[in-house]
């Protein structure tokens, strides 16, 4: 028979949950995202946001739904395909960049 007690502190230990990048983590990439200078729009894949914001290759898929929720947001954009300007290559990849400021978006 099985030990339901066990069975318990499988589930509540963490197995059936998702990874979650930090709060360091993310205030990194809200950084990463938000530092270009004004008028300009800088796009990072996902490989070198994680690589701007210091966060761990095996984060990435934690990466991805973090950006998915900014994007569901408002606070960052994305597209596939087009240049990385972390390190000026070409990619199909997802590409990510942050709004522009808000006080430039208005007086515009």
């Amino acid at each position: 028979m099985w030990n339901t007690a066990l069975l318990a502190y499988g589930l509540s230990f963490g197995y059936d949950t998702r990874a979650m990048l930090s709060r360091a983590q993310e205030a990194r990439v809200r950084d990463a995202l938000a530092n270009h200078p004004p008028g300009t729009i800088q796009m990072h894949c996902l490989e070198h946001l994680a690589v701007a914001a210091t966060i761990p290759p095996g984060h990435l898929a934690d990466l991805a739904a973090f950006i998915r929720g900014l994007r569901e947001h408002g606070q960052c954009e994305t597209q596939y395909g087009g240049v990385c300007d972390g390190f000026g290559h070409d990619t199909h990849e997802l590409l990510v960049w942050g709004p522009p400021a808000r006080g430039a978006a208005q007086r515009a």
